[in-house]
């Protein structure tokens, strides 16, 4: 009898030594994703805010040549200027969280389609508050997209003192409020640093929810609403982003881009390669789930790069093709919010009207 209660209490041990020493089947060790926002803080979000700066700086600067100088060559080079500041601008806007979120950066910088009856009549009245709410759509790079490249620029510039002036203050504003969000950032970001947790508030579930939402309003709003996607195949093209300078795929191209370079801890200015979140997915095993990604992004950009023309140009022409552009971006959303998310252990706390 104590020989049989013997070898059951061996038996017992063995089991509960094997027991914590093996991890169940569905058990992966804990992902470090302390390096990840590391990564995106430091090599993604702050160098980006960085070249916003400097590229607003050179604005601020052409404009300053422009009004001392006002010649077409001068307009030119704002207008350049303009382009590269909007360009630095879809690498930063997938981040609204934080101090970005906080300052309402986003929507006072990017907000479109801009409201030219009321950029005409702040003009006008020569007195304004730009930075109110009821002025959130005639502020920001998309006004000056109005502004610089409208039909006779130039001669509204040189015959309107206060078209010359607005233009100006908006500058001065997108400036100024960039190295506030700039600063604060640098303040945040040892918090972001340490938030790694999946709740709603957390540094890490706000990333994934705005990289989410980021993606789904480049295929909703650069594209879906101007195509007709939205409105039973009736096209839009009030609602293109800078129609006036015809560059709203360079600036779909760069936000996609942008996304795509993050999703690998890619830096879009500095070349930096680090941790993202294809490695959290392999690190969780789903390895076939990061290569359907990796390949998607493949192809939206491939497509984007077959068009030749402005976006207007190709909704007159190739329809089809945009709609074709469309879906391959409807068929990331299940990859990225369903998918991704779901390994991640986030909850998708935006609302979106698309109905997918």
């Amino acid at each position: 009898m104590i020989k049989i209660q013997r070898i059951s209490i061996l038996l017992i041990l063995a089991v509960m030594s094997m027991a914590s020493n093996c991890n169940g089947p569905d058990e992966v060790a804990p992902f470090d994703k302390g390096s990840l926002l590391v990564n995106f803080s430091d090599n993604l979000i702050s160098p980006s805010l960085s070249m916003l700066q400097l590229t607003m700086e050179q604005m601020e600067a052409d404009f300053v040549e422009f009004q001392l100088n006002s010649t077409e060559a001068n307009l030119n080079t704002l207008r350049n200027s303009w382009k590269d500041a909007y360009m630095t601008w879809q690498t930063l806007k997938p981040f609204d969280f934080g101090p970005i979120k906080d300052y309402g950066f986003k929507a006072a910088t990017g907000t479109y389609p801009s409201d030219t009856v009321k950029i005409e009549a702040n003009i006008l009245a020569g007195s304004y508050t730009l930075a109110s709410a009821g002025n959130i759509d005639a502020v920001g790079l998309h006004s000056l997209d109005f502004l610089l490249h409208r039909v006779d620029a130039l001669s509204h510039f040189t015959g309107n003192a206060n078209y010359m002036t607005y233009a100006g203050d908006v500058i001065a504003k997108l400036k100024s409020e960039t190295t506030t969000v700039a600063n604060a950032w640098s303040i945040y970001a040892p918090t972001f640093k340490e938030s790694t947790g999946t709740e709603t508030t957390s540094g890490f579930s706000q990333l994934v929810n705005e990289f989410n939402r980021d993606y789904e309003l480049v295929k909703v709003a650069k594209l879906g609403i101007p195509i007709g996607n939205q409105s039973l195949g009736i096209q839009m093209p009030e609602y293109l982003e800078a129609r006036n300078s015809g560059i709203s795929l360079e600036l779909l191209r760069q936000n996609v881009f942008a996304l795509q370079q993050y999703y690998k801890g890619n830096s879009t200015s500095v070349g930096q390669s680090g941790v993202g979140f294809d490695d959290y997915l392999i690190h969780l095993e789903r390895s076939m789930l990061d290569g359907t990604i990796s390949d998607n992004f493949t192809a939206i950009l491939a497509k984007v790069d077959s068009f030749s023309g402005t976006m207007e140009e190709e909704m007159n022409s190739n329809a089809q093709g945009l709609d074709e552009l469309y879906n391959l971006m409807q068929g990331q959303v299940v990859s990225l919010k369903t998918d991704m998310t779901s390994a991640f252990g986030v909850l998708i706390t935006y609302q979106d009207n698309d109905g997918d």
